[in-house]
């Protein structure tokens, strides 16, 4: 039962810890929502002790109820068939590990994955790989569930119609021949990046037998701006690495480089590192962060300041400024010596920006500045003449090869071509262009309408698709071929710092998916490859040491190439030719207002640029700052939003106006929910991009032994488009005074949107959890975090009854987190769902508090300003804390404590286990666990109609639960029958 226990009064004075808008203000929708915070019915036991007995009349008559509809239940009827082919190497319930790679579009993450009789069933870090030591992120433990998504395209198709892989063989022999007489005139291929090695081997032959051929590599959420400006700077074929554990000071302009998305996991690790404080003795980095919304990077800041996307530039500037007075660096003044302060342009806090640049300068080759890839190209220069000043290159900021051959063209080249009629059979390898490529690339020739990728896709007579959906673009095309996963097919690629990496397949192809090399190697001509035979070939280019079969068995064992050393060069910086292209690429607009704001595109934390939009995990994961779930929303300030008169929940129209010779003004219009941010820059508001995909439904569980009875359909996905607001001349800001842009306006429509937010779930009602002090109390008193704020005026604790066992074993459990290190990515709560099977409950069931996760991590937002209750004003700079809330697996688990009948016990190593057997149903478990890890367990999720055939739609009754009609192959989803609904699933 639910009780109101006295905690230590909370303290008026210092900060104060809360986790939304509404705990701060203290609404009664806040305190309504802490009443009904455990399931339906324990409200009524409020106010009043409920003896025993009582509380077991009503659960007792709450289990008779749900008895009614058990009376006619069996368990459905499984079909089993053993192994016709068995799997190499395995021992039944032994488990096999082999290591592997995740190919991203900023550097590959180096894996080891768990197999089960053949199957991938876990993915984690490769330990042995030095630079991530071990670790991952949450696309890479939620990519396993990818792999056996039934929606994923499972046939051939040509021109709507179901086809086989031996038409597509013969399709291919027939246009080969063509290409060949053309020379590859009309031919063309636009591909995500991947950074594989026999990928770009085979595109060189391709080329020498196709010359016209064009190769475009697109990524919505990779900048050219950023790549072309370390071209233009340093040189061609590097990428600037930077080494955050040698900085002291580090200032990040608009840079979440603590995203992996973003970033990469060997510059999270080497932060981190700087972060850990075992000493009194021990020192810490100091990071600044200027950004628009709060980030992962921001909330971990020691300094932020909220500040416009579009105003970057001028910040940026004005930094320049202050440490090119201090340094006189030649280079730095090179860059912006013909630069002029923008008149329109926000004015930075100058005392903020003034011991920004102090501590910079302060640390000479120990401090580094860096600029987030969406900023434009005269910020990356700026930036990199700051770094020089600072003596940074070389130091925390290295310049390394990168053996890659980048593309000539880009999106824009390719639209233009097409547009010309210039492409005659067009390859698209992976992305989904229809959905995210920016809209209006090119005006159509006759009538001066700009056209949309998916009009441009219409004008080609010849398109081949492999995807790993049957999606909108696949819709548009004459071919579509399914893709292989990762897990499935063979291949190579480079992390961010260029180390070589394999991948090898756990699998065969479920679907008989076919992966980008083996495409690649049948337009060659060449026979079909059924082994690893293609990145042999390059391996063995790189000149492998001693005797190949063992170099190559050694680099499948390893995971990587420790023999393929990273060179680093001497980074001499170009500043005579950054000079003339900072000043013809200095157009800052004016800073936004509140009737014109500017609107920023940023990439998911979950969807990422909507290639995870089918995994449900990743769309039930609570966004690490907003917590919200299931959608995206338009993120905006307090004080925005109260001078807009819009609530979180409330849809407002976003209109944009484009400027255009020929048509006049052109609109482009979202109507989006929007959502009330702490800590986001006023004016400005944010949309993450990556929901409301078109993707294919399915009507079946295939790999339960079935086959899909009927073509997949297309629905959309849940959220909000934000790429239709996403143009060519603006992909990542836009703002009224940019590029062709007339004007921005956002208005409050008068209609609602429920958004499942879970920030003020699981609330402690006054618990002192947070504590935190700086690096000088830490050293004074290393036992801060033990102490609760008001301990000391509780009544002394009753004695108990209860003894813990002694935990006496060789080897003990038990968890603790670094809480200085931990960003509040989630990871650990995607690879505890993986780990445990953990299923979703949608977005519905989210709202109503019941998310099944084990993990959470709770965000709590601090501030010394309270709620102003007269004037409604919010505290505008709050920071932010993260606190890990893990299940009580080990330790003191509340549960034991208070079960009847010994069901969970404490093993003798410390381990929370449970005994099943002995459980009947009281539930105390779950009323003592303020973890809330037993809360909503007893819903039976395993019954909801996921894929199944529904026979009578009256009655509920589905073909796979009703014996006499179960065919063969259907799915046994459920584990343990009846007894499934008085027992928790943990």
């Amino acid at each position: 039962m639910k009780r109101i226990l006295q905690h230590p009064p909370e303290s008026l004075t210092g900060k104060r810890y809360w986790r939304s808008l509404g705990e701060l203000s203290d609404t009664p929708e806040f305190r309504e929502w802490l009443e009904r915070e455990f399931p339906t019915g324990a409200a009524e036991l409020k106010g009043d002790e409920w003896s025993r007995r009582s509380f077991l009349k009503l659960m007792g008559a709450s289990m008779a109820l749900a008895g009614f509809g058990l009376n006619g239940c069996r368990r459905p009827e499984a079909h089993l068939v053993p192994f016709t082919k068995n799997v190499e190497w395995t021992i039944p319930g032994k488990f096999l590990y082999y290591a592997t790679a995740m190919p991203r579009r900023t550097g590959a993450i180096p894996l080891i994955a768990t197999t089960v009789d053949g199957r991938p069933i876990k993915l984690e870090g490769n330990p042995l790989h030095p630079a991530s030591g071990g670790a991952t992120d949450t696309f890479v433990q939620a990519s396993i569930l990818d792999l056996y998504d039934p929606s994923r395209s499972q046939r051939f198709v040509h021109k709507g119609k179901t086809s086989d892989r031996a038409a597509f063989n013969a399709y291919i022999g027939k246009l080969r021949n063509a290409f060949l007489t053309q020379r590859g005139d009309g031919l063309a291929f636009l591909v995500a990046e991947t950074h594989s090695p026999t990928r770009e081997r085979l595109r060189t032959e391709l080329e020498k037998i196709f010359p016209g051929l064009r190769w475009v590599v697109y990524e919505p959420l990779l900048s050219e701006a950023q790549s072309f400006a370390t071209e233009l700077s340093f040189g061609g074929n590097v990428r600037l690495v930077p080494k955050l554990e040698r900085a002291d000071v580090i200032l990040a302009l608009d840079s979440d480089f603590l995203d992996c998305g973003q970033g990469s996991l060997t510059s999270v690790r080497a932060f981190s590192s700087r972060r850990r404080v075992s000493a009194a003795k021990d020192s810490m980095n100091r990071l600044y962060v200027v950004e628009n919304r709060f980030t992962i990077t921001g909330a971990m800041a020691d300094h932020r300041l909220r500040c416009p996307a579009s105003q970057i530039p001028a910040f940026a500037y004005a930094l320049a400024g202050k440490i090119l007075a201090a340094t006189k660096d030649a280079n730095l003044g090179a860059v912006i010596a013909t630069l002029k302060a923008p008149a329109a342009a926000a004015t930075p806090d100058d005392q903020w920006l003034s011991e920004a640049a102090n501590d910079l300068v302060a640390k000479p080759g120990a401090s580094l500045v860096l600029a987030g890839p969406d900023q434009p190209v005269v910020v990356q220069l700026i930036v990199y003449g700051i770094n020089s000043a600072l003596k940074n290159l070389g130091q925390t900021l290295v310049l390394r090869e990168f053996p890659r051959r980048p593309s000539q063209n880009s999106i824009l080249t390719l639209a233009r071509d097409i547009n010309e009629g210039r492409v005659k059979q067009l390859f698209i390898l992976g992305g989904d262009p229809v959905y995210n490529a920016q809209r209006g690339l090119v005006e159509d020739r006759a009538t001066g309408q700009p056209l949309d990728w998916s009009d441009l896709q219409k004008k080609v007579p010849e398109i081949v698709r492999l995807g790993y959906h049957e999606d909108s673009t696949s819709a548009l095309s004459q071919w579509h071929v399914p893709a292989a996963h990762y897990l499935e097919a063979w291949g190579d690629t480079l992390t961010a710092d260029g180390e070589y990496l394999s991948i090898q397949p756990m699998i065969l192809p479920l679907f008989g998916g076919l992966s980008e090399i083996e495409l690649l190697n049948a337009l060659l001509g060449r026979p079909k490859t059924e082994g690893p035979e293609l990145v042999q070939e390059t391996f063995r280019a790189t000149n492998p040491p001693g005797d190949f079969q063992a170099a190559w068995s050694r680099f499948l064992h390893d995971g990587f190439a420790s023999h393929v050393q990273v060179q680093d060069q001497s980074p001499l910086f170009n500043a005579s030719a950054a000079g003339p292209l900072a000043k013809n690429s200095w157009a800052p607009p004016p800073a936004p207002a509140a009737e014109s704001p500017e609107i920023v595109l940023v990439g998911s934390y979950a969807m990422d640029d909507g290639r995870y939009a089918n995994n449900g995990w990743l769309q039930e994961l609570p966004d690490p700052i907003t917590k919200l779930t299931w959608d995206n929303a338009s993120l905006i300030s307090p004080g925005f939003a109260k001078k807009l008169g819009v609530q979180t929940g409330d849809l407002v129209q976003i209109a944009i106006t484009q400027k255009s010779a020929r048509l006049g003004p052109i609109k482009r219009e979202l109507v989006i929910a929007a959502l009330v941010s702490p800590g986001h820059a006023d004016n400005s508001i944010t949309i993450p991009l990556g929901y409301a995909r078109k993707m294919p439904e399915f009507s079946a569980l295939p790999y339960a032994g079935g086959a899909l009875k009927e073509e997949p359909k297309i629905a959309e996905q849940g959220g909000f488009n934000g790429y239709l607001l996403r143009t060519a001349a603006n992909p990542h800001f836009i703002v009224a005074g940019g590029q062709g842009i007339e004007s921005v306006s956002v208005r409050k429509l008068g209609r609602t949107y429920p958004l499942s937010i879970t920030q003020e779930h699981f609330s402690i009602e006054g618990r002192g959890l947070v504590r935190e002090a700086t690096l000088e109390r830490y050293r004074a008193d290393n036992d801060f975090a033990k102490k609760m704020p008001g301990e000391e005026d509780l009544p002394h604790r009753l004695p108990s009854i209860y003894v813990h066992p002694p935990l006496d074993a060789p080897q003990q459990w038990g968890m603790s987190v670094d809480l200085n290190v931990c960003t509040g990515c989630s990871a650990c709560v995607i690879a505890c769902q993986a780990e445990n099977n953990i299923p979703i409950v949608g977005k519905l069931q989210v709202a109503h508090g019941r998310a099944m996760h084990w993990i959470r991590i709770d965000r709590y937002y601090a501030s010394r300003k309270p709620f102003n209750q007269d004037r409604g004003d919010w505290p505008e700079d709050p920071e932010i804390v993260h606190e890990p809330m893990m299940c009580q697996h080990c330790e003191n688990a509340p549960c034991e404590t208070v079960c009847p009948v010994n069901a969970t016990v404490h093993s003798e190593d410390g381990l929370n286990v449970m005994a099943y057997n002995r459980c009947i149903g009281t539930r105390y478990c779950a009323n003592n666990c303020p973890f809330k890890v037993r809360r909503f367990n007893y819903f039976d999720y395993n019954q909801r109609p996921v894929g199944k055939k529904k026979i009578a739609g009256a009655l509920s009754i589905y073909e796979e639960y009703f014996a006499p009609l179960t065919t063969k192959g259907a799915p046994d989803i459920r584990r343990d029958g009846e007894m499934h609904l008085l027992r928790a699933t943990d």
